[in-house]
Parts: structure tokens; C-alpha cells; sequence
């Protein structure tokens, strides 16, 4: 199955996209998970959004 993984800056907007061929749902968002991203990334089969990740910088700026 076709993916993309979306970057996103700290306004929330796309700032790059990885596209990734998984088996399944699963091993995508574990996959997604382990990616380094600085204020967060939604992952995407088609056009529906499977998840959306918070980053290290995301989650400080939401305790502010």
C-alpha cells in the first residue's frame, strides 16, 4: 500500500513529504512513529489522514 509522510513546521503547514510503500496500515504508523520530526507529521494513505503525530518542539509549544 502507497503512504505519504507529511513534515510539518511549527504553524502546522506541510514543509516535505515522504512516500513509502508499506504492507499494511500498522507497519505505517509504527514506521511513522519512529521518524524524527521536530514539531510533528500526519501520515496518509490516499486521501485519508491515518495520524497525526505530535514532535519534540510540538508538544512544548502546546504546554506553553
Amino acid at each position: 500500500m502507497n503512504y505519504r509522510f507529511v513534515h510539518l513546521n511549527s504553524s502546522g503547514a506541510a514543509t516535505r513529504a515522504e512516500d513509502w510503500t508499506c504492507a499494511s496500515d500498522v507497519e505505517a504508523i509504527e514506521r511513522a512513529s519512529q521518524e524524527p520530526r521536530s514539531f510533528g507529521a500526519e501520515l496518509w494513505r490516499d486521501n485519508q489522514r491515518l495520524s497525526i503525530l505530535t514532535g519534540p518542539l510540538g508538544a512544548e509549544r502546546a504546554q506553553e
